[in-house]
């Protein structure tokens, strides 16, 4: 994978350079979409379903700061706001003036954010497994306290008994259940997890705040929250989808977190229909 230099000299010492794997393939000319995974995760989670848009689309997968090979640093802010930065950076290194943007769990989080900041540079948005708004403290609260009290107590354990303690705590997450039920499933998982280091699990630098809420009415984009009927995390894409105008919520039967790789045809086809009919595909 090739890398995508940003200079981060509030956040890092010399040569105080943030590096972003990328890779790229399908269509030159065609439609840019960029694909996003979550939390912990690398480009490798869309491998089951770049391949089903090549042949149209410029697809567009990296490794977020702090996963995969990009920069992973506990010095680094790890935040919405500044992965969005990096999208912002990664998009005009490769002179993308605006893209489709699918996102997952976290990853969906940076690009309603970045939506939200340069609507003029996105043609469409999907959420996978998360979305935002998600309505503030209180309804965060109430959409995940299981999850909120997990990754709190990761981090604590990060930080009390180190990294490789809390590691484990995060391949046994209940959201990959599904995947950890077969040889198949695990093998995906793993190489979509390749390259974490849970450098961010020990960060102290202050993460920015974005007011999504206050932003939301005012996305124009079609947008479409893509999730698994059986995903902990559904109630956040309703909520969003029902702050977002004209924003539409779609559901996969018998699928968890992470469609894209336990139901992946039918992801793949709700997927590329909704990025038809976004980029004004005939066919679609």
């Amino acid at each position: 994978m090739p890398l995508l230099y940003r200079d981060l000299p509030g956040e890092l010492p010399p040569p105080s350079r943030l590096a972003l794997a990328y890779e790229v393939a399908g269509v030159p000319s065609g439609p840019p979409v960029v694909l996003v995974p979550g939390w912990t995760l690398n480009a490798r989670l869309w491998d089951p379903v770049a391949p089903a848009l090549e042949d149209r689309y410029r697809v567009v997968r990296y490794d977020p700061r702090g996963s995969g090979r990009s920069t992973s640093d506990p010095r680094l802010e790890y935040s919405r706001a500044a992965d969005a930065e990096d999208l912002r950076a990664l998009l005009d290194g490769m002179e993308i003036a605006r893209a489709h943007l699918v996102g997952h769990s976290k990853g969906a989080q940076l690009c309603g954010v970045f939506a939200m900041q340069h609507p003029e540079r996105v043609a469409s948005l999907t959420y996978v497994g998360s979305a935002e708004p998600q309505g503030g403290p209180e309804q965060e609260r109430r959409f995940r306290p299981i999850a909120s009290a997990w990754v709190r107590r990761v981090k604590e354990v990060a930080r009390t008994q180190g990294v490789e303690a809390a590691l484990p705590l995060l391949q046994d997450a209940r959201l990959f259940g599904k995947l950890r039920a077969s040889a198949e499933g695990l093998r995906r998982l793993r190489r979509a997890t390749e390259g974490y280091t849970g450098a961010d699990l020990l960060s102290e630098t202050p993460a920015r705040a974005f007011d999504t809420e206050a932003h939301a009415a005012a996305l124009a984009m079609p947008v479409l929250a893509l999730c698994g009927e059986e995903d902990p995390f559904l109630d956040e894409c309703r909520y969003a989808a029902s702050r977002i105008p004209g924003a539409r919520l779609s559901m996969l039967p018998r699928c968890g977190h992470l469609p894209m790789l336990e139901c992946p045809e039918p992801f793949r086809r709700e997927l590329r229909r909704f990025l038809d009919a976004a980029s004004g595909n005939p066919a679609a």
